[in-house]
């Protein structure tokens, strides 16, 4: 089961009371306008570090920045609440976890999209590089009886959090707190020991974690308790009333087959742009709602679960044979809708699955497409790293 310990966190201490110029978004959804914008708030900002220009520059801000005490390593070791709060269509939400390292085990930790090898093979060599986690894995897990939910908010309401506001489109409050009380820290290590977890975001980080793992290992011989042997990750129950999971829409271009394909497996009806179908598909104009007709299900997809997941069922049916690379992915609508127009393509407007629905399949084994989910705000990179040195 899920076996967490606290860490030493390197963080920003010189420049703490302005973080909202120096935290920056998990690697993966950083534009190059967005890392111009982010390195023009401050010349410390993450970026340098998560997506930087080479893993060279990388390895010399993070030096300068240790050297300098512009980043500083924990006297005592810690486990990290965070919370963030933002505005959804016009619902204020809070979604509360934690930091910790998590041990690396394959049994404990569920994985559920499937991954791209150039991706994890570019932040393999960046890890090597710097030997530091520059942004946590996200885990989700069940608390039925909502005891490490409680315990969790208790404890932020007890203690003064670093808090600041990011002035930006999303305008999402960030609280951190840094618990190292004991007691605190044996009840969280000890409730999670029953919990099997499954990874929300962050599947090539954990991937490329294990890799480093295996690597030390061949290098030292296997060393119970070295840094290397956990993860970064950030921790939040199923049950968290903040847990936001959105749809990730699909756009391709307009090949010959796609449409041959939609009109084999899917009847296409009008989409009146108030209901919430599974599936709908724009193209030239035309908002059509895509069913699939019977018989098809019974050959493909056996599971009913896996039926209910639009992501699942687009990709055995339509987008099989379809480069991952090929496919932009956006959880607007209205972008997906504005790019389908550029390119002359079609948009595939998906409803999201559910947050359960996702954790059963993956306690199951099933690995489903790239991006089926979309946790709503992403976790930053900056707020607290990991040496695994």
């Amino acid at each position: 089961m899920a076996n967490i310990i606290p860490f030493k966190g390197v963080r920003y201490i010189n420049g703490a009371k302005n973080l909202k110029n120096l935290i920056c978004p998990p690697y993966d959804i950083i534009s190059e306008e967005q890392r111009k914008k982010l390195t023009s708030l401050s010349a410390n900002n993450f970026v340098n570090i998560e997506l930087p220009e080479s893993n060279k520059k990388a390895k010399k801000f993070l030096n300068t920045w240790l050297k300098n005490n512009i980043l500083a390593k924990e006297k005592t070791p810690s486990i990290y609440l965070y919370q963030q709060e933002f505005d959804l269509k016009g619902r204020v939400f809070k979604r509360t976890g934690f930091f910790a390292a998590l041990e690396l085990d394959e049994k404990s930790i569920h994985g559920h999209e499937k991954t791209i090898q150039k991706h994890i093979d570019r932040r393999f060599e960046l890890l090597k590089e710097l030997k530091i986690n520059t942004s946590p894995i996200f885990c989700i897990f069940p608390d039925k009886t909502k005891s490490i939910t409680k315990l969790v908010l208790n404890v932020s309401k007890k203690n003064k959090p670093i808090e600041f506001t990011q002035l930006d489109k999303e305008n999402i409050t960030h609280r951190f707190w840094v618990i190292n009380g004991q007691k605190t820290i044996s009840d969280l290590t000890n409730k999670l020991k029953n919990v099997s977890l499954v990874i929300a975001d962050g599947h090539h980080r954990c991937r490329t974690g294990l890799l480093y793992k295996e690597l030390m290992e061949k290098n030292t011989g296997r060393r119970e308790g070295a840094p290397y042997n956990y993860i970064l990750a950030f921790l939040c129950a199923i049950e968290d009333p903040g847990l936001v999971l959105l749809p990730t829409h699909r756009v391709i271009r307009a090949y010959p087959d796609i449409q041959e394909k939609i009109n084999k497996h899917f009847t296409l009806t009008h989409w009146d742009g108030k209901s919430k179908p599974q599936i709908v598909c724009y193209c030239n104009g035309e908002f059509k709602v895509l069913k699939l007709k019977k018989g098809f299900s019974e050959n493909k997809i056996k599971n009913k679960l896996e039926l209910s997941i639009g992501a699942i069922v687009l990709q055995e049916f339509v987008l099989n044979e379809t480069d991952p690379g090929n496919i932009f992915y956006t959880k607007d609508l209205g972008e997906a809708i504005k790019k389908a127009q550029e390119i002359q393509g079609y948009a595939f407007l998906l409803e999201a699955p559910t947050i359960k629905d996702i954790y059963t399949l993956s306690k199951k084994g099933k690995i489903m497409p790239q991006k089926t989910t979309y946790f709503y705000p992403k976790v930053p990179a900056g707020l607290v790293i990991y040496d695994v040195s």
